[in-house]
């Protein structure tokens, strides 16, 4: 009896498994609600049964799971990873942290573990750690165009801007049509001050994808730290029409406008009730 108890939950276990990595989530969720029915203390079946939850943006009940799982064996990695990960969903980035440098304390080769704990330093502005883990994966996964735009986006952060570009270009060398790296690049550029190549950069992610107000928004800044008031318009102008909620409080406090700010037209523009 024990013996088809055991198969029977090895079976869903293994279904739960397949149908998870083809995206079926649902199905999946079915087997391993069942497995740990059948088998409580199957520790591995409670982190897939969390990833699962996750993968359906149920991440408190995730959370529950991955729990269930560590009380049963408080060194598995992957659980710790996956509650890490929902726990940064839930925007609640400090307790992500410090659950992902377990995960890659207990499992030091996990780049995925690595490169969401260098995104939840990202969030909270640890720069200088965020590189360190985006470093660490990179060792692992030089290959993820992710982590080489994150690691670019933390070099920003520390206003390291020529280290910036040099990892971003490593990011196109692999991805060349993310507009989003694009749309950093130009960012990085325009620090710089080299404004020519920042326009070129954010007409190449608008190349990539045309409805994409950060690009827009990028030349309206390139183009009023020039003092042209002109094109400053004509690119917020694309700017509000995608995206008029964000962008108009942005502009109202970034001081890329400040040279234009006094300007009647740019006033009547940015803010047409005064």
């Amino acid at each position: 009896m024990k013996t088809g108890s055991l198969s029977r939950t090895e079976l869903l276990y293994g279904q739960g498994s397949a149908l998870f990595s083809i995206g079926r989530y649902r199905e999946a969720l079915t087997r391993f609600d069942a497995v740990v029915k059948l088998s409580p203390d199957h520790f591995q079946a409670w982190t897939l049964h969390g990833f699962t939850l996750a993968a359906n943006k149920r991440y408190e009940d995730a959370i529950a799971s991955f729990n269930q799982a560590l009380a049963l064996n408080p060194q598995h990695s992957l659980a710790w990873h996956g509650k890490g990960h929902a726990l940064a969903e839930l925007h609640h980035f400090e307790e992500a942290i410090s659950h992902l440098q377990q995960a890659v304390r207990f499992n030091p080769q996990d780049h995925k573990a690595w490169y969401n704990l260098g995104t939840a330093q990202n969030q909270l502005k640890q720069y200088k750690d965020a590189v360190a883990s985006f470093g660490h994966s990179l060792q692992i996964q030089p290959q993820d165009y992710r982590s080489w735009y994150n690691k670019g986006v933390a070099q920003c952060g520390l206003q390291e801007y020529e280290a910036a570009l040099a990892t971003l270009d490593l990011a196109l060398k692999i991805k060349p049509s993310s507009h989003y790296i694009w749309n950093q690049r130009g960012t990085a550029l325009i620090q710089l001050g080299r404004y020519a190549e920042a326009i070129q950069s954010f007409d190449t992610s608008l190349h990539y994808e045309v409805e994409n107000p950060n690009a827009w928004y990028g030349k309206a800044r390139v183009y009023a730290l020039k003092g042209d008031l002109e094109y400053t318009l004509k690119n917020l102008y694309r700017t509000f029409v995608l995206s008029p909620y964000i962008y108009r409080v942005m502009v109202q406090i970034d001081a890329h406008f400040d040279g234009l700010r006094e300007h009647p037209q740019f006033q009547a523009f940015v803010d047409p009730s005064s």
